[in-house]
C-alpha cells in the first residue's frame, strides 16, 4: 500500500473544499524536542519515493475504466479497434474522435497521402485465435484495452518528467481514463503554480505526446492521427462545434449524437487535411477544468491514493537553485571567474544567507576565496557540470536543514515546500530571518489554482509562521552549513551571525543594490568587485584557524594517485573537446549578428548525445575517450557576452555538436524559465541525468525522439530509465571524480596507511 504523501491535506468526504483552518500539523512540544535542536538532512534522510513498481490492482482498475468507456461507444466493435481514450477531450469522445480521423488517414493513405507504418517498427499486439481458456483461468484482457491503457500512459509520462509509469496510472485511476484531468491532477498535485498552458513550449510537449501516445498504442499511423487532432484545433469554428458537441459525453451520450460527431470530426479535419495546422489547447484546457470541478468531490473524497511528489519537489528545487548559480556566474566578470573565482564557488558559494540567493552565491564565493584560498590557481573555460549540480544539492539540503532546525515542527518536506512557494529565497521562507518578510514573500497572482485548495501563501503561512520557533539563527546557519559539508561551517555561522559579519554583509548588500540600481546588471564592475572583496578580506572564525592558511601539498596512496590523475586528464581532455566545439558554433553565429559575442563560461555538457552505437572495429578515441560506445552529439550551455556591451547580462546558449567536423555545429540564444512553467524535455539528457537548458521551437536531437521509449524492440531507453539511470547523481553531495582537479595531492611512495587520504 502506497503511503500518504507529505502534500497530502486533511480531507472532507462531503466537500472538496479544503480551508486552512482545518489544516492540522503535529507539532511536537518543547518538552519532547532533544536537547540538541541542530536537526541536518541529506539525500538518505530525504529520499524520493518514487512509485515504480506494477502493481496489478492499479493496471486492473485503469483497464476497468477503459472497458467501461468502451462500453459506451455504440458505433459496432470494428470502430473500437482504431478508437483509444487518448486525446484532447474526454475519453468516450476520443475513442470515437481517433476512430474517425483513422478513417480519414486510410482514406488518404489508399490516395496516395501517405503515413508512417508503425509496424515497421513496433511489432503489433498477436492477433486473435490462440490456445482456448482453460477453466478457472482469468479471462484475458482485450488487447485493444491494453493498448490504451499504454497510449494513457505514455502521454502522461511525456508531458510531465519525471513520472513513471505507475504513478502515471494512479492518476489516470483517479481521472476515470481521462488524460487532461490526469493532467491537471498532476500540475495541481505537484504545485506547478506557473505551468503556462498555452505556450508553445506546452504546445510542441503535448503534441509529442499524442504521438508517442499512438505509438505505444500500435497504431498504424501515429502522424496522421497527430494531424488530425491539429487539423480539428486548427479550425477554430469547427472545434468550436465539436467542443459543444461532446460535452454531453459526460454521461452516456446517445448513438445519435456519436454518429453527428462521427460525421463533424471526418468533414473539419478533410477540409483541414492539406493545410498546415497548429495544435491548440485554450479550449481542452477549459473543458478539461470543468471536468474536473464535477469530479473533484469524489476524487479527493476516494480512499484512492495519490502517488507522492517529493522526488519532483527536490528536482523542481534544484533546477531552480542550479539557475541561481548561472546568473551568479554571470554576474561575476570573465577573467576572474575563470582564473579565481571558479574553485571557490564550487567548494563554498552556497545559495543561502541573508541575501537574496544569487547575491549570496557570489558573496559567499568571494568570502571563500579570500579567506580560505586554494594552494594553486589556474585558468579553466568550462566549469565540471557535475560539481556545478553538486553544490546546488549541496545547498538544498543546507537550506532544509536551516528551516527545519529553525522550526521543530517541519519536516523537510514542508520545508521543501516552503522553499517552493517562496522561490528557494530563505529570507521569504524564514519570516522572521528578514525585518521585512512581507516585501520578499512572493504574490500569488497568475498561480494555478485548480481546485478550491490552500494556496502556496496559505500553506506558507501555517507551515512557518504557526510554527513554533525553536532555534536561534547561528544554530540553524551551523545546521545548513553542516548538512551543506562546508569545509569551515563555524566560520561561515560567525560570518553569518556575528556583529562584524552582519556589518560587513550590509555594506555588501548596499554595493549590490548600488549596481542594480545603475546602467549595469550584467557582470560586476572592476570597482564593485575590487570593493566588495576589500569587504569580505577576514572576517572572524571561531574554528581557530587562520583565514589565510592555505592547505598543505598532500599525501595520497599511489593508487589513489592514479586515479586522480586519471580524473584530471578526463575532466581535461573534455574541456579542449567541448570548447573547440563551442567556439566552432559561436564563430558561425557571430557571422550571423552585427555584434558578435565571446565565451564567457561552459557550465553545461552531455557527450552522450545520439546513441548508443557499437563501435566495433572503429577509432572509439575520435568520439569519446571513455565509452566504449559511439555517441554522434554533443549538447552543450554557455554562457557568452557580447562585446559591444560587456556589462549586460551574459547571454545562455544552447550548443549542439557533431563529432565529425565544424559543419555540424550551431548554437542559439535560449531563454531561462522556472521550473515550474514547463520545459523542453530531452531524451538523451535526461537520460544522463544532464541539467541542459534546450531551445523552444528549434529541433535537436532528442527532442521529437521520445517514441523511442515505447518502441517494443528497443529497451535501452524507457521511460522508468529515464528516471532510474541517475536517480543517485541527482542529489548527490559527496565528492565527484571532476574535483579531482582542485586537489594538491602528491604519491607517497611509502604507502603508509596513516598517510591515507580519501581523495573524494
Amino acid at each position: 500500500m502506497l503511503g500518504e504523501s507529505h502534500l497530502d491535506l486533511p480531507r472532507s468526504g462531503s466537500s472538496s473544499c479544503i480551508r486552512v483552518h482545518k489544516l492540522h500539523l503535529d507539532v511536537p512540544s518543547s518538552d519532547d524536542r532533544s536537547s540538541n535542536r541542530i536537526r541536518t538532512f541529506g539525500p538518505r534522510e530525504v529520499e524520493n519515493q518514487f512509485h515504480i513498481y506494477e502493481l496489478k490492482d492499479e493496471i486492473g482498475a485503469v483497464i476497468a475504466n477503459i472497458e467501461k468507456m468502451c462500453s459506451c461507444v455504440q458505433l459496432g466493435k470494428g470502430f473500437l479497434e482504431k478508437g483509444f481514450c487518448f486525446g484532447l477531450v474526454n475519453p468516450i469522445a476520443n475513442i470515437i474522435i481517433n476512430s474517425a480521423i483513422s478513417q480519414v488517414c486510410a482514406a488518404a493513405d489508399r490516395t496516395g497521402g501517405g503515413g508512417s507504418d508503425i509496424s515497421q517498427v513496433c511489432p503489433r499486439a498477436g492477433g486473435g485465435g490462440g490456445r482456448r481458456r482453460k477453466r478457472g483461468e482469468e479471462k484475458p484482457v482485450d488487447p485493444n484495452l491494453l493498448r490504451s491503457l499504454d497510449g494513457l500512459t505514455a502521454f502522461l509520462t511525456c508531458l510531465f518528467p519525471y513520472l513513471p509509469d505507475a504513478e502515471a496510472r494512479l492518476y489516470l485511476d483517479a481521472a476515470d481514463a481521462d488524460p487532461f484531468v490526469a493532467s491537471l491532477l498532476i500540475i495541481d498535485r505537484r504545485q506547478l503554480r506557473e505551468f503556462d498552458f498555452n505556450s508553445q513550449t506546452t504546445q510542441a510537449a503535448v503534441e509529442v505526446a499524442l504521438r508517442c501516445a499512438a505509438v505505444a498504442a500500435k497504431h498504424p499511423d501515429p502522424e496522421g492521427l497527430v494531424l488530425g487532432w491539429k487539423c480539428l484545433t486548427h479550425s477554430e469554428e469547427g472545434w468550436e462545434c465539436i467542443s459543444h458537441a461532446v460535452e454531453p459525453f459526460s454521461s452516456v451520450p446517445s448513438s445519435q449524437t456519436q454518429h453527428y460527431l462521427v460525421f463533424l470530426v471526418q468533414q473539419v479535419v478533410k477540409a483541414n487535411w492539406a493545410s498546415d495546422p497548429v495544435l491548440r489547447l485554450e479550449r481542452t484546457w477549459e473543458l478539461a477544468r470543468s471536468r474536473l470541478m464535477q469530479a473533484s468531490s469524489r476524487i479527493y473524497a476516494s480512499p484512492t491514493l495519490l502517488p507522492p511528489t517529493r522526488a519532483h519537489m527536490k528536482r523542481m528545487l534544484l533546477s531552480t537553485i542550479h539557475g541561481f548559480y548561472v546568473q551568479a556566474m554571470g554576474r561575476l566578470p570573465t577573467y576572474e571567474l575563470c582564473n579565481w573565482f571558479h574553485c571557490s564557488m564550487l567548494k563554498g558559494g552556497y545559495c543561502y544567507g541573508p541575501l537574496d540567493p544569487v547575491s549570496n552565491i557570489i558573496v559567499n564565493t568571494i568570502w571563500y576565496e579570500q579567506n580560505f584560498p586554494p594552494s594553486k590557481h589556474f585558468p579553466i573555460a568550462m566549469i565540471s557540470t557535475d560539481m556545478l549540480w553538486c553544490i546546488a544539492a549541496r545547498s538544498l539540503y543546507g537550506l532544509v536543514s536551516f528551516l527545519c532546525t529553525r522550526y521543530g515542527g517541519l519536516t523537510p518536506d514542508l520545508a521543501m515546500q516552503s522553499l517552493l512557494v517562496t522561490g528557494v529565497n530563505l529570507k521569504a521562507a524564514d519570516p522572521i530571518l528578514s525585518p521585512t518578510p512581507g516585501a520578499t514573500r512572493q504574490k500569488r497572482s497568475g498561480c494555478v489554482q485548480v481546485l478550491d485548495m490552500p494556496g502556496p501563501r496559505d500553506i506558507q503561512h501555517y507551515v512557518v509562521e504557526e510554527s513554533t520557533l525553536s532555534a536561534s539563527v547561528p544554530e540553524a546557519y551551523t545546521a545548513a552549513a553542516t548538512a551543506a559539508l562546508h569545509d569551515y561551517p563555524l566560520a561561515q555561522k560567525d560570518f553569518f551571525t556575528s556583529p562584524n559579519g552582519m556589518s560587513k554583509l550590509e555594506l555588501v548588500s548596499e554595493v549590490l543594490r548600488s549596481q542594480d540600481d545603475g546602467p549595469a546588471h550584467g557582470p560586476l564592475t572592476p570597482q564593485n568587485l575590487s570593493l566588495l572583496c576589500a569587504i569580505l578580506q577576514w572576517c572572524p572564525s571561531s574554528n581557530g584557524k587562520s583565514h589565510q592558511q592555505q592547505e598543505a601539498c598532500k599525501k595520497v596512496k599511489k593508487r589513489n594517485y592514479a586515479h586522480m590523475c586519471r580524473c584530471r586528464n578526463r575532466f581535461w581532455g573534455q574541456q579542449a573537446r567541448v570548447t573547440s566545439m563551442v567556439r566552432d558554433a559561436l564563430d558561425k553565429f557571430n557571422n550571423t549578428v552585427d555584434h558578435p559575442f565571446e565565451l564567457h563560461i561552459i557550465f553545461g555538457v552531455n557527450e552522450l548525445v545520439s546513441g548508443p552505437v557499437p563501435s566495433m572495429g572503429e577509432k572509439v578515441g575520435d568520439y569519446n575517450p571513455w565509452t566504449y560506445d559511439k555517441y554522434y552529439h554533443t549538447h552543450i550551455n554557455f554562457l557568452a557576452v557580447c562585446k559591444a556591451l560587456p556589462y549586460d547580462p551574459p547571454t545562455i546558449f544552447f550548443a549542439e555538436c557533431g563529432k565529425d567536423g565544424a559543419d555540424t555545429c550551431w548554437c542559439v540564444p535560449v531563454t531561462p524559465h522556472k521550473s515550474e512553467s514547463g520545459q523542453v524535455r530531452c531524451i538523451y539528457c535526461e537520460y544522463q541525468g544532464s541539467r541542459i537548458l534546450h531551445p523552444t521551437g528549434k529541433s535537436f536531437y532528442g527532442c521529437n525522439e521520445f517514441e523511442k521509449l515505447f518502441y517494443v524492440s528497443d529497451n535501452i531507453y524507457t521511460n522508468d530509465k529515464l528516471i532510474t539511470n541517475k536517480v543517485i547523481e541527482v542529489d548527490w553531495v559527496h565528492g565527484v571524480q571532476d574535483g579531482a582537479i582542485y586537489r594538491d595531492c602528491r604519491a607517497d611512495s611509502d604507502d603508509d596507511e596513516d598517510d591515507w587520504l580519501d581523495i573524494f
